[in-house]
């Protein structure tokens, strides 16, 4: 076979890797290799397939040039039960009932403030938690005030006045320039969030001395399995795409079944959570189409499911959805259905929770991180663990109500609230991949297979695509694996 052959078979969607290109290339013999091919049904067809078609074929294997063997790659995984537990109560597939009325709004924005409230009120405080129904018979006392807030801005005196307000009214609360450490703290304020302010109420005015977020406790540690397994985190694969970097993709599925390297790490994958954008769609943005390479969604999806097909069976997949996915834009989103999904997997919203091996994961698709970007100073997408912080910190992954990232449905509970302590937080989006601890949660941005688009380029966003994080929870350590060009990583 020439060059032009084998070009011509890539040309037909036939992917293939380096040593099965090289085989094929030495191949002389008469068989209809597309044919062939096409009816393995197989994402990647490796140097293994190449073999057995030339061995049936009986042409001799070209010097140079070996067929795979049986590598006695043993991993400890596939010996292992799954330890898994779901929590459907926090996921909202299958439970959305918003129609869009005003009293949906109310609704929600009762629930997150609720929620808060009654979780400030179990924490230790020397003030009393006071609402504004009963603010007046507090007046002059030192008090602390759990509400929304609703509007900020600078006044003339460079104060900064932040309106705060419940289901009974609301007040101006004054940060004074006075206090100096309490007005850059209240700067970093969300519209729309639920916060605690301290300080004295005199008439119509509060002038606050504080702010206080829910935030994790400060003395959480890490938590551990039991087991010695692996828990690998990817997004953002983007199938479809003429971008999608497919093979590198490929190299990942031969490491995970010990061809590449590092295989008692690869041995040890027992779990892969893929955190959205598992296609890039359709008419997702203008002029998608210029950009893709299967132009079908149904299809994207199936290229999908073949990759899935190659992966170890002993590996549990979880795949939630994203911006880009075949289900509603706003947030939170339902699973992906299995009309677009038919490979094994465990199919989640977005947010969703899983407990695996003990540890709980808080899984988010992270389309917020955009307006936390725009809305936090110091914030930006070169360090993505940083907005994800600011969630944990705030127990909200959407605090700003659709604005600059996803557009929140107001469904009469929130289910975009923190409202336990994650031991992995775990998100995607912004194709950059980042890795942090924050009081005893590991914070993990899994980056992208996707290359750098053409809008990414006139934004200077500049993607680390191809790096595969994997956490071993056993011991803590957390391995960043390259495919980028390098797939024997060490």
């Amino acid at each position: 076979m020439d060059r032009a052959e084998l070009e011509k078979l890539i040309a037909q969607g036939i992917r293939l890797t380096p040593q099965s290109e090289k085989l094929l290339l030495a191949y002389s013999g008469s068989l209809d290799l597309e044919a062939h091919l096409r009816s393995l049904g197989k994402f990647i067809i490796d140097e293994e397939d190449v073999g057995k078609l030339i061995s049936a074929d009986k042409v001799p294997v070209p010097p140079g040039a070996e067929i795979a063997r049986k590598s006695g790659f043993e991993p400890l995984a596939k010996q292992m039960e799954p330890k898994l537990k779901f929590y459907p109560e926090k996921d909202i597939t299958g439970k959305s009932r918003c129609t869009g009325s005003v009293e949906d709004f109310l609704n929600y924005f009762r629930d997150r403030l609720e929620r808060c409230r009654h979780s400030f009120k179990i924490r230790n405080s020397k003030l009393p938690v006071v609402d504004l129904s009963k603010v007046k018979d507090w007046e002059a006392k030192d008090i602390r005030l759990v509400a929304l807030v609703k509007e900020k801005g600078m006044t003339k005196n460079g104060n900064l006045k932040v309106v705060l307000e419940d289901e009974w009214g609301t007040i101006n609360a004054i940060f004074s320039t006075r206090n100096k450490g309490s007005l850059e703290k209240a700067k970093a304020l969300l519209l729309d969030e639920a916060v605690a302010v301290e300080g004295k109420v005199a008439g119509e005015f509060m002038w606050a001395n504080d702010v206080i977020w829910l935030d994790l406790p400060v003395a959480r540690q890490q938590k551990q399995s039991e087991r010695d397994i692996g828990i690998m985190y990817l997004s953002d694969l983007h199938f479809g795409s003429r971008f999608f970097m497919e093979h590198n993709f490929s190299h990942l599925i031969n490491w995970l079944k010990g061809n590449e390297g590092r295989t008692e790490l690869a041995g040890k994958i027992k779990y892969l959570i893929i955190d959205g954008d598992i296609v890039d769609g359709v008419g997702v943005f203008p002029g998608q189409e210029k950009e893709l390479t299967i132009p079908d969604v149904f299809k994207q999806y199936e290229a999908f499911d073949l990759a899935m097909e190659q992966m170890p069976d002993y590996i549990e997949v979880i795949v939630t959805p994203g911006n880009h996915d075949a289900v509603r834009r706003c947030e939170p989103q339902p699973a992906i259905s299995r009309e677009m999904i038919k490979s094994k997997a465990h199919l989640l919203g977005n947010p969703s929770w899983v407990d695996i091996e003990g540890l709980k994961h808080l899984v988010y698709h992270g389309t917020s991180l955009d307006s936390l970007i725009a809305a936090i100073p110091s914030m930006s997408y070169h360090a993505p663990e940083h907005p994800m912080i600011e969630s944990l910190k705030r127990r909200h992954l959407s605090p700003i109500y659709g604005d600059g990232g996803g557009v929140i449905i107001p469904e009469e509970k929130d289910f975009m609230i923190i409202d336990e302590e994650p031991d992995v937080l775990h998100m995607g989006h912004v194709h950059k991949n980042a890795i942090a601890m924050y009081r005893g949660t590991v914070v993990i941005n899994s980056g992208t297979f996707q290359g750098r688009t053409d809008y990414q380029v006139r934004r200077g966003h500049i993607p680390t695509p191809c790096i595969a994080t994997v956490y071993e929870p056993h011991t803590g350590k957390i391995s960043q694996l390259d495919f980028s060009g390098h797939p024997k990583q060490t």
